[in-house]
């Protein structure tokens, strides 16, 4: 068992722990959850909204939603993908929303034939594209599937099935989403660079 293993059984035996007493009415285990997944959470959320506001609405409902459902959470099974499917969940209902009633959602184009960038490793991903700015821009122009496939695979650094378990979707989609998500980010970053080298 590597030491990886070792933290993260730790971590769901702690959560474990805290969902019980959440269970007997003690709201403090609440706020020691928030405190343990807030950070990734709030930070998954804008990925897919891509709006800070509207990320902090969805979290709040999140955790209103989680006191709600506790009960029927499986403490066999570790509680943060749980958590997320929830908050992803509420985000896309929000997006749901904001497309019923006209608001303004950006949606990108698909691809041409562009050759994809590959990625190995979650460091590559701010070497590629090494000023935060720039990156920060190109993500907001992806389709929300497309932000929240990149940010759980090279920010949270999940493996294709932990994707696949927080977005209930078959492991091929996932593949696929990352793929479409790489190509598009490539095309807008390609675009980026002959716009700068235009206004030179």
């Amino acid at each position: 068992m590597t030491t990886a293993d070792t933290d993260s059984g730790s971590v769901q035996a702690d959560d474990r722990e805290l969902v019980r007493a959440l269970r007997d009415g003690r709201r403090t285990a609440l706020a020691a959850l928030m405190d343990r997944h807030g950070e990734g959470l709030m930070s998954y959320l804008v990925s897919i909204l891509n709006h800070r506001m509207q990320a902090e609405d969805a979290f709040q409902d999140t955790w209103i939603k989680v006191l709600e459902k506790i009960h029927r959470f499986d403490l066999r099974q570790p509680f943060a993908p749980w958590l997320f499917r929830i908050a992803r969940n509420r985000a896309y209902d929000l997006l749901r929303r904001q497309r019923r009633w006209g608001w303004p959602v950006w949606r990108g184009r698909e691809g041409g034939a562009e050759q994809p960038v590959e990625l190995a490793a979650p460091g590559d991903f701010a070497a590629e594209y090494a000023d935060r700015e720039s990156v920060r821009c190109l993500l907001a122009r992806l389709e929300p599937v497309h932000r929240e496939a990149l940010w759980l695979r090279f920010y949270r650094e999940l493996s294709y099935e932990e994707i696949a378990a927080v977005c209930g979707v078959p492991l091929g989609t996932v593949k696929s989403r990352l793929r479409r998500a790489l190509d598009r980010l490539a095309e807008l970053y390609r675009g980026m660079q002959e716009e700068r080298d235009g206004d030179a």
